[in-house]
């Protein structure tokens, strides 16, 4: 897209606009499913831990999508792999809503619909820079992270609300519209791209070897890896308040109230420094200023030492909040610097890693908080976090750019290369050494997907 990007000229893109409702729709039907189902487990079992393992099974599944099958992001068009999916997800959705549906039944049926969303996520992901340019891509992201924030913060207590009305089911069935409302949307305004790794070479393997390989190739490298890291890390413990929100609104003396404003500030405050930093921050200026908002995200939890009250609190969770902007230009640095046909495989990753790191991160935090005051597993969250900025960030990846060496290559068989080659295909060390992309893609109008 040409010209400076604004939320405007984002929204007045068709394309983006289609991905956009699509997104929409399926966080707030993802969310809906998550609370009505935990709610259908705990009425058949009147077990906590079954409906905790219900809403967990939500994400687990991620992490192994991510390491075994993420190459399908790169093998399949992604405009097919996201109607496929959505339509997939429905499916599971609809079988849910089946009366008496067994227990394990309904559990096997989360574990699939977990396990396919990366994959269709990343899909998503991987045509926003085809659909904007990289000038456009990180105002175009931020948009997408305040969906996920505020879908998920509103979105607990509407669904809640919403199931006062209606019973599990009913919600269930909502959900299930939601999936045909994203399906729409992408059928009428997204337009077919071929995949990113589609007739180069290593595409003829499997998915489980694809995935492997690339992996390595991602993480094999330094900038990449580091990137990564330096994105997970400090994220895991400074998201340690919004992980530990209810026993530390009762530690207060508060109620359901403290507890969905615990997490709502911080979220708030994450869409506030998205939005500033995309919009009226040039790219460069982002990078320069990556030590800056690690900082303002982590020392707020350093105060809780002081063991502050709830007002107090929350304020410091909402410029907490906005500090986390500084994962924004790393994931733009991280999309640029991928060769286009690994960006699948990239973004999968890069979302189930966080998700796992997280995981970790709040189960330590929790073990913590059996012994110690909650304010004070904060404080140590947030020198936690300022120790893994300072290891992961000791090379300034932020500040790498085109001098930096090219990515790590895949290993190629000498004959899928030299098919490549004979079909018109750029050649593999092109592929293997030029980054994601320029703000202009370099590859033709891609025809239509079959």
């Amino acid at each position: 897209m040409s010209g400076a990007a604004t939320y405007g000229t984002l929204l007045r893109n068709r394309e983006f606009a289609g991905l956009f409702a699509a997104h929409t729709v399926s966080i707030l039907g993802d969310v809906l499913t998550k609370v009505a189902l935990s709610v259908l487990v705990y009425d058949r079992t009147r077990s906590a831990l079954m409906a905790a393992i219900t809403y967990a099974l939500g994400f687990m599944p991620q992490v192994l999508t991510a390491a075994l099958a993420s190459s399908v992001v790169d093998l399949v068009p992604a405009r097919r792999l996201m109607l496929v999916g959505d339509l997939s997800r429905m499916a599971c959705v609809l079988v849910m809503t089946v009366p008496g549906m067994p227990v394990p039944a309904l559990l096997l049926l989360v574990t699939v619909s977990g396990a396919l969303s990366p994959l269709f996520r990343a899909a998503r992901q991987t045509l926003l820079p085809e659909i904007v340019g990289l000038e456009g891509y990180a105002l175009g992201r931020s948009m997408f992270s305040a969906t996920v924030q505020l879908g998920q913060t509103l979105g607990f207590g509407l669904g809640g609300l919403l199931l006062v009305a209606l019973t599990p089911r009913s919600a269930l069935l909502i959900d299930a519209a939601t999936f045909a409302l994203s399906i729409s949307a992408v059928v009428l305004l997204v337009r077919p791209r071929p995949a990113g790794a589609a007739g180069r070479p290593g595409s003829s393997d499997g998915f489980v070897r694809a995935t492997l390989r690339g992996n390595r190739a991602i993480l094999g490298d330094p900038l990449l890896r580091r990137l990564l890291l330096l994105q997970w890390l400090p994220t895991a413990f400074i998201v340690l308040p919004e992980g530990l929100a209810a026993p530390y609104a009762a530690e207060l003396g508060g109620g359901p109230q403290a507890v969905g404003l615990l997490l709502a500030f911080p979220a708030v405050g994450t869409v506030l420094g998205e939005a500033v930093v995309a919009r009226f921050w040039a790219p460069a200026e982002r990078a320069r200023r990556v030590p800056a908002l690690i900082l303002l995200a982590a020392a707020p939890l350093l105060c809780f030492a002081t063991a502050p009250p709830l007002p107090v609190a929350l304020t410091l969770l909402l410029i907490s909040g906005v500090g986390t902007a500084f994962a924004l230009p790393l994931d733009q640095l991280f999309v640029e610097r991928v060769p286009s046909r690994l960006r699948g495989r990239a973004m999968t990753l890069s979302g189930a890693g966080s998700i796992a790191v997280q995981g970790v991160a709040m189960a330590v935090g929790g073990l913590m908080a059996d012994w110690a005051p909650m304010a004070w597993v904060f404080t140590a969250g947030g020198l936690a976090a300022l120790a893994a900025a300072c290891l992961a960030g000791r090379h300034r990846p932020w500040q790498s750019g085109a001098d930096a060496p090219p990515p790590a290559r895949l290993p190629e068989p000498k004959a899928s290369r030299s098919a490549a080659e004979a079909d018109g295909g750029p050649p593999a060390a092109e592929l293997a050494a030029g980054p994601a992309g320029s703000p202009h893609p370099t590859h033709p109008t891609p025809p239509a997907e079959s």
